[in-house]
């Protein structure tokens, strides 16, 4: 059975910026099951994937797991599209995007069907939506620059895109994910690498954090135009079938990353060893904003208190209250809060 693999992928803008927690495989095997579909498609075709495309170099074992897990991970993702009635009043539907995924192991391909609700966001897309080249975005290494590529590809018509900082985290990492709270999380381990792809892509957006105060409440993007490469008539297919040795580009490594526990997991852990209340500890994480000297300055001025509990090195009545009271020293904002 000859597969249909277009140049271009394209989805509702609705879609796009939905929230959507993707890990790196998984983006690619949406990009490639949007890349089955033709441009003046009435019905959704049948994802048709070779599994040298979702990881180069595949071969039998950990792979397949790999991409097996990935499969069945999407078959369960969900998105959620939030639309406002002439009453003003919130309607929220949620939707499946893919309804079935098999890996055959003797053919080299993923094979599946789109679930049929998804439709009206992927076929027949008349004006607001986003195309993106296939092979541009399988160059790049993570989901977070996955995301990234389609959101401010949904812009660029624009130029620019303000957005607020819970909003982009939720678009990028989906809403479930509580990991980077802390704007200097969010930056360090997800908006920063992202956009460092999209330069080394040769694509360079630029973005600069708007505050509130203290605290980082927006990011502006400026983005430079994409241009798309036209496609008059019947959009070519893509040779899919590899030959030869792969471009470095594709050689890419699929492995998953232990990240270092982020700012905010260590503050929150820090202060819970040390007996502080759950609501204490929120009061503390507000006021210190997205100051990352602050929080430097916490974790060193109360590290040698911890060091003297765990030890017992020192005996405490209520290491809790101990450490607020030091923590209302360090920040005399926070004597009026805590």
């Amino acid at each position: 059975m000859e597969t249909s693999l277009y140049p271009q992928a394209r989805q509702a803008n609705i879609l796009v910026r939905s929230p959507l927690k993707l890990n790196h495989i998984e983006a690619r095997i949406v990009a490639l099951a949007l890349g089955c579909i033709h441009s003046k498609s009435l019905e959704l075709p049948q994802i048709r994937i070779p599994m040298k495309r979702v990881i180069p170099k595949a071969k039998s074992g950990p792979v397949y797991e790999q991409i097996d897990a990935a499969c069945k991970t999407l078959m369960g993702k969900v998105v959620s599209i939030a639309r406002t009635n002439s009453r003003g009043k919130m309607n929220i539907k949620n939707y499946g995007i893919i309804s079935f995924m098999e890996i055959d192991e003797g053919t080299g391909y993923v094979t599946g069907n789109f679930a049929p609700e998804i439709k009206p966001f992927l076929l027949e897309l008349a004006s607001e939506y986003t195309t993106v080249e296939i092979e541009t975005i399988l160059t790049l290494k993570s989901a977070h620059a996955h995301r990234l590529y389609w959101l401010l590809t949904s812009w660029d018509d624009v130029g620019s895109w303000e957005v607020e900082i819970d909003k982009l985290r939720e678009q990028m990492v989906g809403t479930e994910d509580t990991a980077y709270v802390i704007f200097y999380d969010f930056k360090r381990y997800v908006l920063e690498p992202a956009v460092k792809e999209l330069h080394d892509i040769g694509w360079m957006v630029g973005w600069e954090p708007l505050k509130v105060g203290r605290k980082v409440t927006k990011i502006l993007f400026t983005i430079p135009k994409h241009v798309i490469a036209g496609n008059n008539g019947e959009p070519p297919i893509l040779d899919i079938t590899p030959k030869g040795r792969q471009k470095q580009s594709e050689q890419l490594t699929l492995g998953i990353i232990a990240e270092m526990p982020s700012l905010h997991q260590r503050i929150v852990a820090r202060l819970q060893k040390l007996l502080v209340t759950d609501s204490q500890i929120k009061t503390v994480l507000e006021h210190l904003g997205d100051d990352e000297a602050s929080f430097t300055k916490l974790l060193k001025s109360t590290h040698q208190l911890l060091v003297n509990y765990e030890t017992k090195s020192k005996v405490f009545d209520n290491i809790g209250a101990t450490t607020v009271n030091s923590l209302k020293t360090e920040f005399p904002g926070l004597f009026s809060k805590l």
